[in-house]
């Protein structure tokens, strides 16, 4: 099963457009998607990620909308420019028990971490047109669980 941060995941790989430079309203807006595990049949659902820019230092992403099988975030995490991002990129982040790294130039996110289901890695990548994520993770339980993540932003 996949982890319950994995909404951070899916909206951290989304910090740049690879044809502007990122601020606190890039990412501004709802993404909405799927995920699904490719080990457990049945498992899997959909989930809701809204992203505000509270200042043009900050980000705040509200997970609250996304359970990937250890429940929701309690609260929204704030990132902040020059901590947590940057105009090229970001990372490495941690949240809680998981750490992300992006890499603005290649659109591509990278994470580890733990769950309530043991350890887990995940990789990502945003469209150029940077209006779709997609990505996979593998936990651990034991052996390999992988799961595909898919979000789309919202009009």
């Amino acid at each position: 099963m996949t982890h319950r941060l994995v909404a951070a995941f899916a909206i951290a790989s989304l910090f740049l457009s690879p044809a502007r430079a990122f601020d606190s309203q890039t990412l501004a807006g709802t993404w909405a998607g799927t995920w699904k595990n490719k080990k457990f049949k049945g498992v899997g659902g959909p989930f809701t990620i809204v992203i505000t820019a509270t200042d043009a230092n900050t980000i705040t992403v509200d997970a609250s909308g996304a359970d990937f099988g250890c429940g929701t975030l309690p609260a929204p995490v704030a990132l902040v420019k020059g901590t947590d991002w940057t105009d090229t990129g970001a990372g490495p982040v941690t949240f809680s028990t998981i750490t992300l790294t992006y890499d603005g130039t290649k659109r591509k996110l990278s994470g580890t971490g733990t769950n309530c289901h043991g350890t887990w890695t995940a990789k990502g990548r945003v469209n150029k047109a940077f209006t779709k994520f997609k990505g996979k993770s593998v936990t651990r339980v034991p052996g390999p669980a992988r799961s595909v993540i898919r979000a789309t932003r919202q009009p």
